[in-house]
């Protein structure tokens, strides 16, 4: 395991089709590349401590497991806050078969206080982040592919790529919202839920009560497969194009931009620390997270 301090600053800014090109108002530097991991998918920080969290769904090995494999074989691991690798195997399989808890392929994750969710292709697992026990597990009634995870502080919001689908998910509630085809990330921001389309390369506002549809950015000419997205602020969206190997920062004013923020190989689903303002970027292919101080111009 490496960490590599003091990269150049990653700042781009394309001239592309549709809505206006424009340059970032936000800059990247890199601070930090923790190396290691084993395909890792998704970042969670927790808003209270600045401890990081990453899923690592387990493919790449001779034994020819696929990103939805239920194998037993993923783990997550823990980061310092700032992004220094604290335990690589913080919640693991086990040696000895399946277990209640026990990860196939984690994805996208969420913090509720004291508890880590993590979307396990169809079901939710339930870690304490204080105590070392094992993960409770619910099964998710039509799950075919879960993906991301958000909260609002009350209900949880499952992206289920497979289904196209949302899964929101309150104590003694579970209904599905409308989602675009093949949705994958998914982010919730001052009383609004977003969400990115692996195949239609868009970023979508969704209803979080599912009476209406799914409202398009029109920004697909943009991305050639949107993984993860974050909002900033309420002026900016920050996505990731994992085929396009780049996040952009999307302005949100009258008339929406989108630049290139930084390049990277294979970007998956981001986490934001938003008291340190540190942007974690899961590189899939890579084994790696890099970790960059966003600023604002």
């Amino acid at each position: 395991m490496r960490r590599v301090e003091g990269a150049a600053v990653c700042l781009l800014a394309g001239v592309m089709a549709g809505a206006v090109a424009a340059r970032a108002e936000w800059t990247a530097e890199r601070v930090a590349v923790v190396e290691g991991f084993q395909t890792p998918e998704s970042v969670a920080v927790d808003p209270e401590s600045g401890t990081a969290y990453v899923s690592n769904v387990v493919t790449a090995d001779s034994a020819g497991q696929g990103p939805w494999d239920e194998d037993g074989r993923g783990f997550i691991s823990r980061l310092k806050p700032g992004g220094q690798l604290d335990v690589l195997q913080w919640r693991e399989k086990t040696r000895r078969g399946l277990r209640a808890g026990t990860l196939n392929a984690p994805k996208g994750m969420c913090i509720i206080p004291g508890q880590l969710r993590v979307a396990d292709i169809n079901r939710m697992v339930y870690f304490d982040m204080i105590r070392d026990r094992p993960g409770i597990v619910t099964p998710i009634r039509r799950a075919q592919r879960l993906n991301d995870m958000t909260t609002d502080g009350k209900a949880v919001y499952l992206s289920d790529t497979g289904a196209g689908v949302i899964h929101r998910l309150a104590p003694g509630e579970h209904c599905l919202l409308r989602a675009p085809p093949a949705v994958n990330g998914v982010t919730w921001f001052q009383g609004k839920l977003y969400a990115v389309s692996w195949s239609e390369h868009d970023v979508y506002e969704l209803d979080p009560l599912g009476k209406t549809e799914p409202r398009a950015f029109g920004l697909a000419s943009h991305f050639t497969a949107l993984d993860g997205i974050e909002v900033l602020d309420e002026e900016t969206i920050l996505v990731s194009d994992f085929s396009g190997n780049k996040v952009s920062a999307i302005g949100l004013k009258e008339e929406k931009t989108v630049a290139t923020l930084l390049e990277t190989t294979t970007p998956a689903d981001m986490g934001l620390d938003r008291q340190r303002m540190l942007l974690y970027v899961p590189l899939f292919t890579a084994d790696q997270v890099e970790v960059y101080r966003l600023e604002k111009k």
